[in-house]
């Protein structure tokens, strides 16, 4: 549209000065000298009216860039509506009110899930899903996993190259809520009821004294990156990232006491606990 207001106003423009000169090679020099009382017959370039259509054109043509500029802007508006937006971020509790409130009430030896598939949506416990401990996969597509307090929040997926976790294991009660964004099929299937001392352990929420026996520990990334975070009420808590990218702010091991009753959260793959 701004090339063809262009182009009319070119044209419009050789057409008034071609106009004028045949104006002025059709009377002689002396009918030229003499001052016409018809208004016709003056120069183009001096009639009121050529000079606003010349005014007309130059208006036609700001009107139409400034209206491709407002339909450029509202496409994007438009567009951005619809994009896509990550959940957004809440604070998570503390993991000791995790240990306090969700694992002792776990301590039953026979393990009260139940299995079950599920889509993209939300979910409640005691309702959708069956209170318990869990070992969750993502079976079709990748996304995101989070509960209602974002003890959870993890990307579950089949690319573990990635920042997407193959796995997550933790205990699910009465009245958790659960989300799953973007994921088409999801798997929560029950931990086996015998809980026995682990030294590799995988993504997930874990009790020292019931998965991981009480002592010191040098604690390695053997798959994956990503938080190690710890409470046991004190202020002597883990919070690292575990990872062989050092340069990125990871750390390649940590060493750390570890006592009964404190909770840990790993967002790594695979990790492998050595005592010390």
């Amino acid at each position: 549209m701004k090339f063809l207001w262009i182009i009319a106003l070119i044209i419009f423009v050789i057409y008034m000065i071609i106009s004028d000169r045949k104006s002025k090679n059709s009377k002689d020099y002396k009918e030229a000298l003499t001052p016409s009382k018809n208004p016709s017959n003056e120069p183009l370039v001096k009639r009121w009216w050529v000079w606003g259509l010349i005014l007309v054109l130059i208006y036609g043509f700001f009107v139409s860039t400034s209206n491709k500029v407002e339909s450029h802007d509202e496409t994007y508006k438009t567009t951005a509506t619809h994009s896509i937006k990550p959940s957004p971020v809440k604070k998570r509790k503390k993991l000791s009110d995790y240990a306090s409130k969700k694992v002792s009430k776990f301590i039953p030896v026979k393990n009260t899930a139940k299995a079950v598939t599920l889509g993209a949506g939300k979910y409640k416990v005691g309702r959708d899903i069956k209170p318990g401990r869990y070992v969750i996969k993502a079976v079709k597509g990748s996304g995101n996993l989070s509960n209602s307090d974002f003890t959870i929040n993890v990307i579950l997926g089949n690319d573990d190259k990635g920042d997407q976790l193959t796995s997550f294991t933790t205990n699910l009660v009465k009245n958790d809520k659960i989300k799953l964004d973007w994921i088409e099929s999801t798997s929560f299937t029950p931990t086996p009821d015998k809980y026995t001392y682990k030294t590799k352990i995988s993504a997930g929420i874990w009790l020292v004294g019931l998965d991981i026996k009480p002592g010191r520990y040098v604690i390695r990334p053997i798959k994956g990156r990503g938080n190690l975070i710890s409470e046991d009420g004190s202020d002597n808590n883990l919070n690292e990232i575990l990872g062989k990218d050092t340069e990125k702010g990871q750390v390649s091991k940590v060493t750390a006491d570890l006592t009964a009753g404190e909770v840990i959260l790993s967002t790594i793959e695979l990790i492998g606990l050595s005592k010390k």
